[in-house]
């Protein structure tokens, strides 16, 4: 069985929302829903926070990266004043 993405887990959320809010299931039914409606609320939680973290991540990254290459590109440009005439 292929893995669930976000989406997925989304759309089956609003589907589990929508039939809860009819207000129209038995009771065990509803029960039942509502408890795969907040472990699927707790998935997509923990995949928005993974994602959040990847991008904090790359983006930490690059800024680091990019100030890295500034200062080389200012040494460069020091050494290229000719002071070693």
């Amino acid at each position: 069985m292929a893995k669930e993405t976000f989406e997925d887990r989304l759309a089956r959320l609003k589907d589990v929302v929508d039939r809860l809010e009819r207000g129209d299931l038995p009771l065990e039914e509803g029960v039942a829903l509502y408890k795969e409606g907040l472990a699927l609320a707790k998935a997509c939680g923990r995949q928005l926070e993974t994602a959040r973290h990847e991008v904090r991540i790359v983006s930490d990254g690059l800024v680091k990266e990019f100030e890295a290459l500034e200062g080389l590109e200012t040494d460069a440009l020091a050494g290229d004043r000719g002071d070693d005439d």
